[in-house]
């Protein structure tokens, strides 16, 4: 018995600094800085039209090689080519999934244009007829027959916040809201370090460098089908004397809460691409999205 009190003594003061020295999630966000790599291969989606007259039509080993990399020669068609000149190789995109992420995806991308993953940057060594010679000097993923090429373009320097504390539950915005519509490489739960896709851009001021936070909902009628799944479950215990006693339209009356932050690192007119610096959980496609700093209530 004495022992057993000894050991209860011991352990209490143990117990009381451990729940001490538990550190609150939202107090510090781990942030990642984007790379070249982040910057130049993120992707976009956008109403601008590019010439399908200027494409990759092969290579020094074609037919055999049909995808080219790094340091790769590649030969393009087209018009506009000078020695010297850069391009850039885009390809325009379709989802080849055949669910949809959320209700109205397949509209809200189309409002905000068409997505197109960057390929990687070539740089033209010579003109031989109509095919100008390049050679691959950037490479984000292979580039294959039919790609399109467009001139490139130097992206504008980025200020990072190199740390930030992440407020878990803010106020009100009445600043630019928007939604993800789209992740990279059509992934469903993104997290940090990977790239989205928003349905607000140039048009509603959004800049390169601008930080947003990817907001949910606890309100049941703001819900995916998957989280609406918890509603059903019972959760009192059978200890309660006022069991469920809590409605589910309860639920509406909790604050908002925010699930990710990210920065904008491209800008079109009527979208923007984003990556997530840090998330406390996955970025739902069809999340809300608010400006940091647009004001509160």
């Amino acid at each position: 018995m004495r022992k057993a009190a000894l050991l209860l003594m011991i352990c209490a003061p143990l117990a009381v600094m451990g729940q001490a020295d538990q550190p609150k999630r939202e107090a510090s966000a781990r942030v990642q800085a984007p790379s070249y790599s982040d910057m130049y291969c993120a992707g976009f989606i956008t109403k601008q039209g590019f010439t399908a007259g200027n494409y990759l039509a092969g290579g020094a080993a074609s037919p055999d090689q049909t995808q080219y990399f790094l340091n790769d020669v590649v030969f393009l068609d087209g018009s506009g080519y000078t020695e010297g000149a850069r391009f850039s190789i885009i390809r325009p995109l379709r989802d080849p999934n055949a669910s949809r992420g959320y209700k109205g995806e397949t509209a809200a991308i189309a409002a905000a244009g068409q997505p197109y993953a960057d390929l990687g940057r070539v740089r033209v060594t010579a003109i031989r007829g109509k095919i100008a010679i390049a050679v691959v000097e950037f490479s984000c993923a292979p580039m294959v027959p039919g790609d399109l090429v467009t001139p490139f373009a130097e992206k504008p320097p980025l200020a990072f916040r190199a740390k930030t504390a992440f407020e878990r539950f803010p106020t009100a915005s009445n600043g630019v809201t928007g939604r993800v519509v789209l992740a990279k490489d059509f992934d469903y739960l993104p997290a940090a370090g990977q790239k989205v896709y928003l349905n607000i851009g140039a048009d509603k001021g959004v800049k390169v460098g601008d930080y947003f936070r990817a907001m949910r909902s606890y309100d049941p009628k703001k819900m995916d089908e998957v989280d609406k799944l918890s509603l059903t479950v019972p959760q009192s215990e059978e200890t309660q004397v006022y069991s469920n006693s809590v409605p589910n339209s309860k639920y509406a009356d909790f604050p908002r809460r925010a699930v990710a932050e990210m920065i904008i690192i491209n800008v079109t007119p009527t979208s923007s691409t984003a990556m997530i610096t840090y998330s406390l959980e996955e970025v739902a496609l069809g999340d809300t999205v608010e400006l940091e700093g647009g004001g509160g209530q």
